[in-house]
């Protein structure tokens, strides 16, 4: 089992190791790439860094289009250099199970492409990404991929997608401006990689640095005794941990059933617990003073362990807060 990053590209289900992934960030307007590698669309200026963006469905021979304002850039690193990959949107992270040589997919036999294996779901995962833009993609690979395609309901095919080229270009240049190097005396705004979740009806993020992994729930031990908070303990890579139910914890009063079918395993270091979720909706840069802070109307309950709400609708987590409670922590784990 590898864990993954899963996203959509050229109408394909794609993912790669969540190791390899930065950040995740709304397309913005490009600048030309000129005499460029195949399938570069062109470089992005990101935070004062020039990047390569690659258009990842034409990478993997499927049609190319003209950037949309729903398309999202995945800034990757390939071990010598960052590269922004041109996706179509995200789908979650989950774990994958790898074919092996010659196993079926239930379409066809497993193909061989430098860099890539496609599960035996269909998925197709990047396994190694420099070898993957190193090599262009032969007509069995591309004819096999595109049968892997015409299986796929494109998640974006037609429906509430902006069309208008100007207004596109204008959303997409607004946005690019805002990732530029501040001008020199202005105030620097300081930015934060996190991982957005969804837990009974309202979305969440929490610092990336302080995920270690996302894991599908396994078997939950009670522990008797302990708060309410803490569902039980279970194991995570040979390690015992105690998992700690944020309805609970923010006392969010509880609506219709979930599935709490995911475990964000954090850690600083020193203290290292899960936090039971529903799903995983995507990772992302944020800006630290575009966090306000949430009013109780907006989330009933305690705020003891948020750092606050961005864009109204999702609650930043205090994960240094919450690790440093001696109170979460299960002695017997």
């Amino acid at each position: 089992m590898v864990q993954t990053f899963l996203f959509s590209a050229g109408g394909l289900r794609c993912a790669m190791p969540l190791t390899l992934i930065k950040s995740v960030i709304q397309m913005i307007a490009m600048s030309p790439a000129g005499s460029a590698p195949r399938s570069m669309a062109g470089t992005i200026n990101l935070h004062g860094r020039t990047i390569p963006v690659y258009a990842m469905g034409e990478l993997l021979g499927m049609p190319g289009h003209s950037p949309r304002i729903s398309d999202m850039l995945l800034i990757a690193c390939t071990g010598s250099e960052t590269i922004a990959l041109w996706i179509d949107g995200i789908r979650s992270v989950d774990e994958l199970l790898l074919s092996s040589p010659g196993e079926k997919t239930g379409e066809s036999d497993v193909i061989s492409i430098p860099g890539l294996v496609i599960t035996p779901a269909g998925v197709v995962l990047i396994t190694d990404l420099a070898l993957f833009l190193a090599h262009p993609l032969e007509k069995s690979g591309r004819d096999a991929l595109w049968a892997l395609r015409r299986a796929e309901v494109h998640p974006l095919a037609s429906e509430g997608i902006l069309q208008d080229h100007n207004t596109v270009n204008a959303i997409l240049n607004e946005r690019a401006a805002k990732m530029l190097p501040p001008e020199p005396g202005s105030q620097v705004s300081e930015m934060t990689e996190v991982l957005r979740f969804q837990l009974a009806y309202r979305q969440f993020a929490i610092e990336m640095k302080f995920v270690r992994e996302v894991i599908l729930t396994g078997e939950i031990t009670p522990v008797p005794g302990t708060p309410d908070f803490i569902s039980g303990i279970c194991a995570a890579r040979g390690q015992i941990i105690s998992l700690v139910d944020l309805r609970a914890l923010l006392e969010i009063p509880e609506k219709g059933l979930t599935d709490l079918n995911r475990v964000i395993v954090i850690t600083d270091g020193k203290i290292t617990f899960g936090i039971l979720a529903d799903n995983i909706s995507g990772a992302g840069s944020v800006s630290l003073d575009q966090i306000a802070q949430p009013h109780s109307t907006e989330l009933p309950g305690s705020h003891r362990y948020l750092k606050g709400i961005l864009n109204q609708d999702i609650f930043i987590l205090d994960a240094k807060k919450i690790l440093e409670d001696p109170g979460i922590i299960v002695e017997d784990a």
